[in-house]
């Protein structure tokens, strides 16, 4: 029995030499519905990214939903649902409620707190709310990670999107200094490519 991460690489080759997406979406539904534990979440990770090439966000919804059924408490599939909410159906406030239930559950679990924050930080941007950004760019100065934590490493992206006055001036000078811009950085409206935090190294 392949592992999970083969039959991945097995899906992406197919994919590039022209299989339609719709036919490994089925392919990965088989395995999906067989499947239990973590291998279950892993292949619902592997399914929601087949989903989104397909252009099937309603379906991606209803995945994460009986998803969460079976794992309430993990953190990045809650951060996947308002994930959902963000980029694929642009409806904020979801998102934000979905990123506040995920915030919750990391600050309890002790991981994937920055991570949570900075998804918090690209919905708060979208809405214009730049008095709750500021207090998030607080919110993720302030956090102390711990040596081997589930993060990511510290981002801006959200910060270099921000119009001008929207973050306060003295919160966005220590920004600067916490994650200084690199040439490598840009502003495109999403999470940057995943880093591991610094700290946890």
């Amino acid at each position: 029995m392949p592992s999970v991460d083969d039959l991945m690489k097995g899906w992406m080759s197919q994919l590039r030499q022209g299989v339609l997406p719709d036919d490994i979406v089925a392919d990965i539904y088989e395995h999906f519905r067989a499947s239990i534990g973590e291998d279950r979440k892993q292949l619902a990770a592997d399914l929601d990214a087949f989903l989104i090439i397909a252009e099937r966000d309603r379906e991606r919804l209803r995945l994460v939903d009986e998803v969460l059924e079976e794992f309430p408490d993990d953190v990045l599939v809650l951060m996947r649902k308002s994930s959902i909410y963000l980029y694929s159906m642009d409806d904020f406030e979801q998102a934000l409620k979905w990123i506040e239930v995920a915030i919750e559950h990391a600050d309890r679990q002790n991981c994937c707190r920055r991570m949570a924050l900075g998804q918090k930080a690209r919905i708060l941007l979208k809405l214009g709310r730049g008095g709750e950004l500021t207090d998030v760019l607080e919110g993720i100065m302030a956090l102390r990670l711990e040596k081997g934590a589930i993060d990511v490493g510290r981002e801006r992206d959200f910060v270099d999107r921000a119009p001008p006055g929207m973050i306060r001036k003295d919160v966005l000078e220590r920004y600067n200094e916490f994650r200084p811009k690199r040439s490598t950085d840009t502003s495109a409206d999403g999470p940057p490519r995943y880093e591991l935090p610094d700290e946890a190294m």
